[in-house]
């Protein structure tokens, strides 16, 4: 129960005017849907950041945005206990991957494979992006170190020209780490760190 009094307090500290929006649209998720799917875990990790879902406020707007770009197939990386992946895959029936290092997280969102979901035990710097045509990458903030954040993006940008990603939360210390590899097409910046960003991937320059 303390860790769920803490989210709440994390939402209204962070999100400003937007934790009401916020938190009407969580409570239309935890009652329309799998909250299971909801979960999350603090790491005691110098690699990884702790697993914090995405509000079901920015899945909307991300389901909107691939409409539009008509796209049909992405990946999470670092996808948690899966909420996302449970979202687009089995509410709104996309195609989506997510790859998710922690054993025992993924364990438990390993039960959402389907025809749709797939799931890697696998860490997000080593995931062989070249495989898969992924029309869009979700990135939820997963890195705690801005290095390996930057690498993140740098193999993205070696794998993929004009393909869309996703920054869910993504710190302006990060965010300016990365931010010459990616044009913003539209964000919702709501706090300093809390912040929703549609990006392309900059094509590098031809020498």
């Amino acid at each position: 129960m303390l860790k769920y009094i803490k989210a709440l307090y994390h939402i209204i500290k962070n999100y400003n005017f937007y934790s009401i929006p916020i938190l009407l649209r969580e409570a239309e998720f935890y009652l329309k849907y799998n909250k299971d799917f909801n979960k999350f875990k603090y790491h005691n990790s110098n690699f990884l950041s702790d697993s914090i879902p995405c509000p079901h406020f920015f899945l909307l707007k991300i389901k909107k945005f691939m409409i539009e770009k008509k796209i049909n197939f992405l990946c999470d990386l670092g996808s948690g206990y899966g909420k996302i992946l449970y979202f687009f895959g089995e509410i709104n029936y996309f195609k989506i991957d997510g790859v998710e290092l922690d054993k025992e997280i993924f364990a438990f969102s390993e039960k959402l494979k389907n025809q749709r979901i797939n799931i890697f035990n696998q860490d997000i710097l080593n995931f062989d992006l070249n495989n898969t045509n992924y029309e869009l990458l979700i990135i939820n903030d997963p890195l705690k170190k801005t290095e390996d954040l930057s690498q993140l993006i740098e193999n993205i940008k070696n794998n993929y020209t004009n393909k869309y990603v996703v920054l869910i939360n993504i710190g302006q210390e990060k965010f300016n780490k990365i931010k010459n590899d990616l044009v913003i097409i539209e964000s919702y910046k709501i706090s300093k760190n809390k912040n929703l960003m549609f990006c392309e991937i900059k094509k590098s320059k031809v020498t």
